[in-house]
């Protein structure tokens, strides 16, 4: 296809051109780039013109068809005998009258895409046709073909049409000596000798001239018998070759291309420096916000490690308060309790009730330990509106409008809801502590244990009597004595016994209190570490989404940088080879 090279750098030009589009259209670009890109695009499609002169019955539409590859006749389109016929492309077939003397042909072939072809009259049958020519579509037109006939080159009208060309216009014109096979070699020669020595003598110049055999060229095309000997014997190697670097290297298009990718490059590289400073800025703000969950979970060590003190002296306040409960184990666990018989224990509703020791250590730990925790959440909720004020501080533009009012509070009863939950979940650890001791539970197996031995005293002594009673009787006052020593000792033992149960069950509770005391201070350091996380928590809900929304941003801007980037590269490409084939000095 003529023109190939040219035709594929300007579509890779036209397909960077709609990738620009399409990045500048998703980055929602200003409109009037939009509008640059699409009227470049839209100039890219600029066809080639291409205007035959000559007189009638030299074969200037076997001469269009050959070099086409495409019959004029069967496009369903007849050409009407005196005027100029301008072929476009189009879906349909039709014909469309412009001037009583010019039809414009619409019709769906694909070299017309590329080529939009003048077919001029006779110039020996309508000569008042010569003025709109030259006027109308020598001026721009890329390439002006004269066609002659190999039988009679010499008709007079082409030759003065030829004059009324401007001579600056000259430039884009060749000869085609056409049905040069009705000639021999020779003879061919010698008239393309002689017209190259005549164009000298009254133009001043040389024009390319070809001669050729359209008949055989179509034939080669169309049939494809011996196509490559006909090509070679039609003369259309040359010629298309020379109509290929008129349209490789044309100059005016090869400029215009050049100014498409110099304005094309300035949209790219302001897209690109938006997307950079979109990418740097989302950079920015990933490393602020970053910084603000550091800061975040700092606070929260911070505050913890505020907290510690008040978890030191609740251990120690819980030491003091074991010391009253022991003393209420003591009296649940006296002596007399002991041999006090079960049955009469005084169970009326006036009759005291004995002590809870869950209830009184609970008591004694909220006594001791309450405005100390009330002191911890005031702390805490003070820590909080401090970071969030950092918060709305550094994160002004980012985060929040840059007009954003920082929070103020006066720690007023709306202010108070942290300080309450975080007191309740501190009561609720201390009761679940307290309750999970079991503290009374353990009072009545130690009793029941030590009555069960003290319950053998009472029923010793009748025996001891007895028997001492009897030993007296019998051996007399010294086996007596003897009898009852032994007997008293025995008593002494049941009783010392009773002691050594009530003494194991009052020490089996002060241990568990003992030992107690590091599972108060876990509990109690879990509850809080729990609660000063979600107090800080809160935050999260503002700088997760905001981190993800800033690094989504950098991945999509630093995805459109790259996409910027290879568009960039391509246009390198494209601009050396714009440079290449563009004439020197033009």
């Amino acid at each position: 296809m003529i023109g190939d090279d040219y035709f594929e750098l300007r579509s890779r030009i036209g397909t960077d051109l709609l990738a620009l589009a399409a990045a500048q259209r998703e980055a929602g670009g200003d409109p009037e780039s939009a509008t640059i890109l699409d009227n470049l695009i839209a100039s890219l499609k600029e066809p080639f013109v291409f205007v035959v002169v000559g007189e009638v019955n030299v074969g200037k539409s076997t001469f269009l068809n050959a070099l086409f590859g495409q019959d004029f006749s069967s496009t369903g389109v007849v050409p009407t005998t005196g005027k100029i016929l301008f072929f476009r492309h189009g879906a349909e077939h039709s014909v469309v009258p412009v001037t009583p003397t010019l039809d414009e042909v619409y019709a769906p072939v694909d070299f017309l895409r590329d080529f939009h072809i003048v077919d001029t009259p006779g110039t020996n049958s309508v000569e008042n046709e010569h003025q709109l020519i030259t006027e109308r579509f020598v001026p721009i037109a890329d390439l002006v073909i004269f066609v002659f006939s190999a039988m009679n080159p010499w008709g007079a009208s082409a030759w003065q049409f030829l004059e009324k060309v401007h001579r600056e216009w000259m430039r884009h014109v060749i000869f085609v000596l056409q049905q040069s096979d009705l000639r021999s070699p020779e003879e061919i020669q010698v008239i393309t000798d002689y017209m190259g020595q005549l164009t000298r003598q009254r133009f001043g110049r040389d024009f390319p001239l070809f001669a050729v055999s359209a008949k055989k060229a179509f034939l080669a095309r169309n049939a494809g018998i011996e196509r490559e000997r006909l090509l070679q014997d039609s003369g259309f190697h040359a010629l298309e070759a020379h109509i290929s670097s008129i349209v490789r290297h044309n100059a005016a298009r090869l400029n215009k291309l050049a100014s498409t990718m110099r304005l094309a490059r300035q949209i790219l590289e302001g897209m690109k420096e938006r997307f950079i400073a979109g990418m740097q800025l989302a950079k920015r703000k990933m490393v602020v916000l970053q910084d603000l969950q550091t800061e975040r979970e700092l606070q929260v060590d911070r505050t913890l490690k505020k907290i510690l003190p008040a978890l030191d002296a609740t251990e120690r306040d819980y030491h003091e308060s074991t010391l009253r409960v022991a003393g209420l184990a003591n009296d649940a666990l006296a002596t007399r309790k002991a041999f006090q018989r079960k049955d009469a224990e005084d169970t009326s509703e006036t009759a005291p009730r004995p002590q809870s020791l869950d209830h009184r250590l609970f008591q004694e730990l909220q006594h001791r330990t309450g405005d100390r925790w009330r002191q911890v959440s005031l702390v805490l909720e003070e820590d909080v509106h401090q970071f969030e004020r950092f918060l709305y501080a550094q994160g002004r533009g980012i985060l929040f409008p840059t007009d954003v009012t920082l929070p103020s509070h006066d720690y007023g009863e709306e202010d108070s809801e942290l300080r309450r939950r975080f007191g309740t979940h501190v009561d609720s650890s201390l009761r679940r502590f307290v309750i999970g001791l079991k503290l009374d539970e353990d009072i009545e197996p130690g009793l029941e244990n030590a009555r069960v031995t003290a319950r053998w005293l009472p029923r010793l002594v009748a025996p001891v009597l007895i028997i001492t009673a009897l030993c007296g009787w019998f051996d007399g006052m010294t086996s007596a004595a003897i009898a009852l020593g032994a007997g008293l000792l025995l008593l002494a033992v049941v009783y010392l016994l009773t002691q050594v149960r009530l003494a194991n069950a009052r020490n089996a509770i002060l241990d568990k209190l003992e030992e107690s005391s590091v599972k108060l201070r876990e509990m109690l350091s879990k509850q809080v570490t729990e609660d000063v996380t979600a107090a800080f928590t809160k935050f999260l809900d503002t700088l997760n989404p905001a981190q993800a929304n800033a690094a989504h941003i950098e991945r999509e801007q630093s995805a459109q940088v790259e996409r910027l980037r290879q568009l960039s590269d391509s246009f390198d490409v494209l601009d050396h080879q714009i440079r290449v084939l563009t004439p020197a000095g033009k």
